[in-house]
């Protein structure tokens, strides 16, 4: 199983960053914003790929997967976020290469943060805000039964909507 997709490894690595915190979830999202960085480079990819169709979708590939990594640098950020939610926060971090959770991007209150999601076939696009700052972090997730990953953000949605996992 591939460590995005198992819960027990994201929770365990959650507590190694977050030491003496109890966590009630982890799961691997994405910075929404970097969907048009992967579009753009995709787009110049493609067309730098050549003119034969392996050409345009291996430089498609490449470029969209470069851009990405370009535009979470430049942000400060990784392309792969892990979001922790405790009983008392909501907690961002870089997830370094290799998995481990790395510098802390967010925190916010738990009781006060501003939490919205938005259905995108099986993508789910999650604001999370403090509201007194106006500070807002835009992340996807995923709900798609083949992602590794969607395991870990639907516990991750369930939390933060206040539910009970069942």
């Amino acid at each position: 199983m591939s460590q995005v997709g198992d819960e027990t490894y994201l929770e365990s690595k959650a507590r190694e960053g977050l030491a003496g915190e109890t966590i009630e979830a982890a799961g691997i999202f994405g910075l929404h914003d970097l969907v048009w960085a992967q579009v753009a480079g995709g787009t110049a990819g493609g067309v730098a790929g050549g003119t034969d169709a392996a050409g345009e979708a291996v430089g498609t590939a490449a470029g969209g997967r470069l851009a990405k990594e370009e535009a979470a640098r430049a942000l400060g950020l990784t392309v792969q976020l892990l979001v922790v939610v405790t009983p008392d926060h909501i907690v961002v971090t870089n997830w370094e290469a290799g998995g481990a959770a790395g510098q802390e991007v967010l925190r916010l209150d738990r009781a006060s943060a501003k939490v919205e999601v938005k259905r995108m076939g099986l993508g789910r696009i999650v604001t999370l805000g403090d509201p007194e700052s106006g500070r807002e972090m835009h992340l996807s997730a995923t709900v798609a039964p083949f992602r590794p990953q969607s395991g870990p953000d639907r516990h991750v949605l369930t939390v933060l909507a206040g539910e009970t996992r069942g």
